[in-house]
C-alpha cells in the first residue's frame, strides 16, 4: 500500500479517498483469495501498452514475429483508460513495444503521477536523446528499467538484435548524468537470463554499478508468450535454474554485488499448480494500445486471447463479463486455457 496516500488533498478528504483505496484494496484480495467468479472491485495496478511496434529484433520476442498493424496510444486515449480505474496505485506503461517509439510516452507518464499512480516502464536503451533526457528526469514517481542483456557487444547483441551496445550505454550514462543530484526518477536494469549471458551474470552486475543505476533485477523466467508457434525460440534459450552452470554463475553475481555495493534481486517464476494459481483473473489485467483487454502481460496479445475493448466498452463491463467470469471458473477449477499452461506445472 506504500504510496497511496501521497497526493496532497484536503484531510477530509484524504481520509475518505484513502478509505475508498484500501476497501477496493481489500476487495481484490479477498475476491483472490476465494476465487470469485463476479468481482466487484477494479484492479489497483494494471499494464498499458503504450505502442506495440518496436526498432529491435529479438528473435525471443513475439513482436518479431507478428505482423499486427502499428497502434499508438495518445494521451486522450490513455486518459479515457485511467478514467475506468479510480482506484489505480500503480501502472505499468510497457506492453510489446518499445515506448519511446511514443512521442506521447511523457504526457501519458505525467498524467500517470498526477493521478497519485506510481508509474514505470521498460526500455531497450536505444532512444535517449538529450532532449529526452531532460523530459524524463522531470518525473517525481516513475521508474525506468534498461533492459541489459549482455555486458559485452558480442552477447548484447546476439540477443538484442538490431541494437548497439555501446549507443545503449551511452544513452543510459546521459540519463543518469542529467539526473544528478537527485533520487528521482529511478532507473535500474533489468537482465533476462538465457543461454547465451548465463556467463556474464557478474560482468553484467559489475557494469550496471559503473553505469550508475540504482539497482539491477535478474529475471530467470523466459515465457513463450502462451504460443506453441514460439517455443522454438524460447525453449531453445532457456536456462535451467537447477543447472550447475546457472548456480555457479548466479553465485558469482551475488558475490559481485556485495563487493561493488549494487542491490541486485534475482527473481525465479515458481510456477503455478492445482493449489497456488495465477492471481491475474482477480487482481490486475494488460491493456494493448488499441484498447484490447488481454488477461496478464505474459500473453500481451489479444490475438491470443480477448476479452474485451475499453475504448468500445467501460472496464468494469468487461471485467465482469461472461467471457471474463467463464475465465476464472476454468483458471478456479484447473481447466487450464492452452495459453495458460505455460506458467504452470
Amino acid at each position: 500500500m506504500a504510496g497511496i496516500t501521497d497526493i496532497k488533498i484536503g484531510a477530509l478528504g484524504a481520509r475518505l479517498w484513502d478509505f475508498r483505496k484500501v476497501l477496493n484494496y481489500i476487495g481484490i484480495k479477498l475476491a483472490s483469495r476465494f476465487k470469485w467468479k463476479k468481482v466487484p472491485f477494479l484492479p489497483v495496478a494494471i499494464d498499458i501498452e503504450p505502442n506495440n511496434t518496436c526498432n529491435f529484433e529479438c528473435p525471443h520476442c513475439q513482436v518479431t514475429h507478428w505482423s499486427k498493424p502499428s497502434f499508438y496510444l495518445d494521451e486522450k486515449g490513455f486518459a479515457r483508460i485511467l478514467d475506468q480505474f479510480p482506484n489505480l496505485v500503480r501502472v505499468k506503461l510497457q506492453g510489446m513495444g518499445e515506448p519511446l517509439l511514443n512521442s506521447n510516452l511523457f504526457a501519458m507518464l505525467e498524467a500517470g503521477e498526477k493521478r497519485g499512480a506510481a508509474m514505470s516502464f521498460f526500455t531497450n536503451g536505444s532512444i535517449c536523446t538529450q532532449k529526452i533526457a531532460d523530459r524524463l528526469v522531470r518525473l517525481s514517481n516513475t521508474q525506468i528499467a534498461f533492459s541489459i542483456d549482455g555486458a559485452t557487444p558480442e552477447v548484447f547483441e546476439k540477443i538484442r538484435v538490431g541494437g548497439r551496445f555501446s549507443k545503449v550505454l551511452e544513452n543510459i550514462e546521459r540519463l543518469i548524468r542529467t539526473r544528478v543530484g537527485k533520487k528521482q526518477p529511478e532507473i535500474v536494469g533489468w537482465t533476462v537470463v538465457t543461454r547465451d549471458n548465463v556467463h556474464e551474470l557478474p560482468a553484467i552486475v559489475r557494469l550496471a554499478k559503473q553505469l550508475g543505476l540504482d539497482q539491477l533485477t535478474v529475471q530467470t523466467f523466459l515465457s513463450n508468450w502462451g504460443k506453441k508457434s514460439m517455443e522454438s525460440f524460447t525453449d531453445s534459450i532457456k536456462v535451467e535454474t537447477v543447472s550447475e552452470r546457472f548456480g555457479k554463475s548466479i553465485e558469482e553475481a551475488k558475490q559481485a554485488a556485495a563487493e561493488c555495493g549494487l542491490a541486485v534481486t534475482v527473481t525465479y517464476h515458481d510456477r503455478y499448480s492445482r493449489k497456488r494459481k495465477c492471481a491475474w483473473p482477480w487482481t490486475s489485467a494488460y491493456i494493448a494500445a488499441n484498447g484490447d483487454v488481454v488477461p496478464c502481460c505474459i500473453l500481451a496479445d489479444s490475438e491470443t486471447v480477448k476479452m474485451g475493448n475499453v475504448f468500445e466498452n467501460d472496464f468494469i463491463e468487461i471485467w465482469n463479463s461472461r467471457v471474463y467470469r467463464d475465465f476464472r471458473e476454468r483458471i478456479r477449477k484447473h481447466d487450464l486455457p492452452d495459453y495458460c499452461k505455460n506458467c504452470y506445472e
